[in-house]
């Protein structure tokens, strides 16, 4: 029975959301084992808690803190100085190692090659145990991903291919198979590129109630336009927009978390929100066009220009009016540009990722 061991951490929704689509396209296969770990939440759970705090406070008020923060870890030397604090996180690591004795281990977060390579130098990991990073950025990529070396590098697309070659990678190492989303979007059906009746605007906004339920005011007033609003696990902005009047249950419909992101994004035909990596790949999976209304300094960037590169959507200003004046200008003349990048999404998607991924993962781990 091949046990696959996936670790991840909660900084960001890309680094989860690739693991548990990778271990649910493993477990499709008979006799496949898949775990997922965390070190963070086993070892530190409370200070976790504090450090995910952070990290959202700084992407959504103050991003210049995580560009600064970017670029420190992008300069080799600064991560690795870090390691001899970490000596808790590789203690539990070495423990989940020896617990569930894995065949391959497929990381989605960078640390985890760090502390890997420390627990091979001490002999407590065998060489012929596999590591396959997962590098859930795209063409925006901190070397602090690849630094630490991996036998595999599976990366979304050759833009970031690119960037890793130019940072020294081995080629031999890289392997350019999508972005791992939720296997079932093989089987979901798009929208067609044709809009019939009403125009579906899906948002995923991040911003505070004020902002927010300005934004939902401008696309109200626009012709022919459906919004849902999908709050996820901002509990605070939720009730703010609950108890604002703003939501009509006709032609504004309010969701909090929910796991069918994949479904919405099929039955809509626009996505307004962050570029957060997840998010991206499941709308180009999804063939949704995109409207980035937010950008985290760094590797969102390289969603950007991976957005824009491949003309599928682009970025808007943030303002309310600007936003929805953006809208109007992607539907106007008979859809010209929301038609182009409906089109344009049919090159670039790979809603099969997570499959193709997992397939290479048993192969890797068959070798191994």
């Amino acid at each position: 029975m091949p046990r696959i061991l996936l670790l991840t951490a909660g900084f960001g929704e890309g680094h989860n959301t690739a693991a548990r689509c990778i271990a649910e396209a493993l477990r499709e296969q008979p006799g496949v084992e898949a775990l997922i770990v965390d070190v963070y939440q086993e070892t530190v759970p409370r200070f976790t808690k504090v450090l995910q705090a952070g990290y959202s406070l700084a992407i959504n008020r103050f991003p210049f803190i995580w560009s600064a923060i970017f670029t420190v870890l992008d300069k080799p030397g600064a991560l690795e100085k870090s390691l001899p604090f970490a000596g808790n996180l590789r203690d539990a690591l070495s423990r989940s190692l020896e617990q569930h004795k894995p065949d391959a281990i497929v990381s989605t977060y960078p640390l985890y090659a760090y502390l890997l390579r420390q627990l091979r130098e001490k002999g407590q990991l065998s060489a012929q145990v596999p590591l396959l990073t997962v590098v859930t950025d795209s063409t925006a990529i901190n070397s602090s991903w690849y630094r630490a070396g991996s036998e595999v590098f599976i990366l979304a697309d050759k833009e970031t291919e690119e960037v890793l070659l130019r940072g020294g990678a081995d080629p031999s190492t890289l392997k350019v198979l999508g972005f791992p989303v939720a296997p079932r979007l093989a089987s979901l059906k798009p929208c067609e590129e044709i809009i019939h009746g009403a125009k579906r605007i899906l948002y995923l906004p991040s911003s505070r109630s004020a902002h927010t339920i300005e934004v939902i005011r401008e696309l109200q007033k626009l012709p022919d336009v459906e919004i849902t609003v999908v709050t996820g696990r901002l509990k605070g902005l939720h009730q703010g927009l609950d108890t604002s009047g703003v939501i009509d249950g006709v032609k504004t419909h309010l969701i909090g978390w929910t796991d069918k992101i994949p479904e919405l994004l099929c039955n809509h035909h626009l996505y307004i929100g962050k570029a957060g990596g997840a998010i991206v790949h499941e709308a180009i999976a999804a063939r949704c066009p995109i409207l980035v209304s937010h950008v985290v300094p760094g590797q969102e960037e390289g969603n950007i220009e991976l957005i824009e590169r491949h003309d599928i959507g682009r970025l808007a200003a943030h303002h309310p009016l600007a936003l929805a004046a953006s809208v109007s200008e992607v539907f106007a003349n008979h859809e010209t540009t929301w038609k182009r990048w409906k089109k344009n999404l049919k090159e670039v998607s790979r809603p099969g990722a997570s499959r193709d991924i997992a397939a290479f993962v048993l192969e890797v781990a068959a070798k191994g």
